[in-house]
C-alpha cells in the first residue's frame, strides 16, 4: 500500500507546530567564565518554572533570576511575567572544574514541589487547543558554556 503525500505533510506540520514552541536560547552572555560568574540567557518560549542544570548541579526556580526582556517590565517579579513574553534567565556558575559543559534549561509546568499545580495547569491547557504547541512540546533546551580556571591574584 502506498502512503499518500498528504499524510507526510500533516505529520511534518504537526512536528513543526509542536517543536516550534520549545524553549529557545536566543543569546547567552557571557559564553565562558569562572565559577561564580553571572550568566544571562535571553529566552523565547520559556513559559513555565525554569530549572538550570550544569555539571551535575541543579538550580531550581528559587536559585535563579527570571526577568522580562522588555526593559519597561524589568522590575516585574518573575512569578508575574506573562507566559508568552520573552524572558531573561540568570544563574551563577557553580563551583565546578574547568571545561566545556552542557547547560540544560528545563521548563517545568508548575512551581517546584507542587505536582498538583502542575497537573491542574497541564490539564487546563490540554482542554484549550490554541495553546497545544506550548504544552505538547519539548520542555528543555541546551547550550554549551565553558568554565575557565579560577583567577588567583597574588
Amino acid at each position: 500500500m502506498r502512503q499518500s503525500p498528504s499524510g507526510w505533510i500533516v505529520l511534518g506540520a504537526l512536528a513543526l507546530a509542536l517543536g516550534g514552541c520549545a524553549p529557545r536560547v536566543i543569546q547567552m552572555t557571557p559564553a565562558e567564565g569562572v565559577p561564580g560568574t553571572l550568566v544571562s540567557l535571553y529566552m523565547e518560549y520559556l513559559v513555565g518554572w525554569p530549572r538550570v542544570e550544569i555539571g551535575g548541579h541543579l538550580m531550581d526556580y528559587h536559585r535563579l533570576k527570571l526577568l522580562a526582556r522588555d526593559p519597561v517590565r524589568k522590575e516585574v517579579p518573575g512569578e508575574e511575567l506573562i507566559w508568552i513574553e520573552d524572558k531573561l534567565l540568570q544563574f551563577q556558575v557553580p563551583e565546578i572544574p574547568p571545561g566545556d559543559y552542557t547547560v540544560t534549561i528545563h521548563d517545568d509546568k508548575g512551581p517546584p514541589g507542587e505536582p498538583v499545580y502542575s497537573f491542574l495547569e497541564t490539564t487546563a491547557y490540554v482542554i484549550f487547543p490554541p495553546v497545544w504547541p506550548f504544552v505538547l512540546r519539548s520542555n528543555e533546551t541546551r547550550v554549551t558554556f565553558r568554565v575557565l580556571p579560577p583567577i588567583f591574584s597574588p
